[in-house]
């Protein structure tokens, strides 16, 4: 049974189908980079190919088996303390336990943004993907599923969890690679072997301005022209839609699309114009932890 909020946005999506694919076309000829042409038309249609479907299936099954177990769920930090200016690495909160179900439903990507990442990933053909924020590693098997051939690694600070991921990953792509460390240990140690081959970028981790902005200028100086960086819950809070505005006004960002729940840069590395798009009006995925169900702005 469809819930209510769900038809409508069913109902709004399709509405807004044809004047979406028009946005699209418009988009790739400003210079939005080709490949991310199946992750927007997903947005809208909900298709994917018969061998997407295939590579994806195996995440679906591993989350189902994780929802369905009745040990002792993994221990995991409470929210952290934002960063300070001039800080590296947040304070962790209080470890806690959760349940399987949780961490596998509602921690973790949904299926329907873990197949966006996906085909992302698929599409843009990155050397080098790197996730900020494993939690059970379900989003990093999205990424890692997309191609045998780009090296994967996730950063994850809770120990616990860092071994989910791994179990898990190593189902759906051995080579993927956990580190457990707070972030910015972890940055210390990859970037400087990783610079000149980081083309993807999922900031899965603190959501909050200070520390999302900390972690993008961090990685600035190893992406290369043309890299994408996902942002995760841009509409999460208001202090995050204040990350997001700054973020998209970068001056080596390109285009800075707004899909709803995530935002993407294409960097560009030397100064020019960032194109701002707001594709979420079309998507009916839009999310706004302080108003539910409330419709995107009609404005650029």
């Amino acid at each position: 049974m469809l819930f209510p909020l769900t038809i409508v946005r069913n109902a709004y999506r399709f509405l807004l189908s044809f004047p979406a694919a028009r946005v699209i076309s418009r988009m790739l000829d400003e210079g939005v980079p080709v490949g991310l042409t199946p992750a927007l038309r997903y947005l809208i249609d909900r298709k994917v190919t018969a061998s997407e479907r295939a590579a994806l299936t195996p995440i679906d099954d591993l989350r189902s088996r994780m929802a369905t177990r009745s040990d002792r769920g993994p221990l995991v930090f409470d929210s952290p303390r934002p960063l300070r200016a001039g800080e590296k690495n947040p304070v962790p909160g209080p470890v806690k336990t959760t349940e399987w179900r949780w961490t596998a439903e509602r921690s973790s990507i949904t299926r329907h943004w873990g197949t966006f990442l996906f085909l992302c990933a698929k599409h843009s053909r990155p050397r080098t993907i790197l996730e900020l924020g494993s939690c059970a590693g379900i989003s990093a098997c999205y990424l890692a599923a997309a191609s045998s051939s780009s090296r994967a690694l996730t950063i994850e600070g809770s120990s616990d969890l860092a071994k989910v991921a791994a179990a898990n990953l190593r189902e759906i792509n051995p080579k993927a690679e956990v580190v457990n460390a707070m972030f910015d240990d972890a940055l210390d140690q990859l970037l400087p072997e990783l610079s000149g081959s980081l083309d993807l970028v999922h900031i899965d981790g603190q959501h909050n301005r200070v520390s999302t902005i900390h972690y993008f200028e961090r990685l600035q100086p190893h992406l290369n022209r043309g890299s994408l960086i996902i942002f995760d819950d841009i509409h999460w809070s208001d202090d995050m839609r204040r990350a997001w505005h700054d973020i998209a006004q970068t001056p080596s960002v390109s285009h800075a699309i707004d899909v709803g729940r995530y935002g993407i840069c294409v960097w560009e590395g030397s100064a020019c114009f960032p194109r701002q798009h707001n594709f979420a009006r079309y998507t009916g995925e839009w999310r706004d932890e302080n108003a539910p169900g409330q419709l995107p702005p009609f404005a650029d």
